[in-house]
């Protein structure tokens, strides 16, 4: 199973160098993740998502172990928590 803190670190320098703020990552036992962020000084845009998306894809070895991944922006009211939370890290 894919570690939450796996993807955080992976982020990490990715959202550095691009004005991101990790706000919460949600991985379930099927290893369906999600990434939520915001931008800082801006509203978040597409290809923050797909830049960070692509990021973390490149990070993790889809032939080790298999995964889904969701990017989104955490927008004002926060995260979205339907991923099955009972089987989150």
């Amino acid at each position: 199973m894919i570690e939450k803190h796996t993807i955080e670190q992976i982020s990490e320098k990715y959202m550095e160098e691009h004005g991101l703020v990790l706000v919460d990552v949600k991985v379930n036992k099927a290893n369906n993740i999600k990434v939520f962020f915001r931008a800082t000084g801006r509203p978040a845009c597409i290809d923050d998502c797909v830049g960070l998306s692509r990021h973390i894809e490149a990070g993790l070895d889809r032939d080790k172990e298999d995964f889904s991944l969701m990017v989104s922006s955490a927008g004002d009211e926060g995260t979205d928590t339907d991923i099955d939370d009972d089987n989150n890290n």
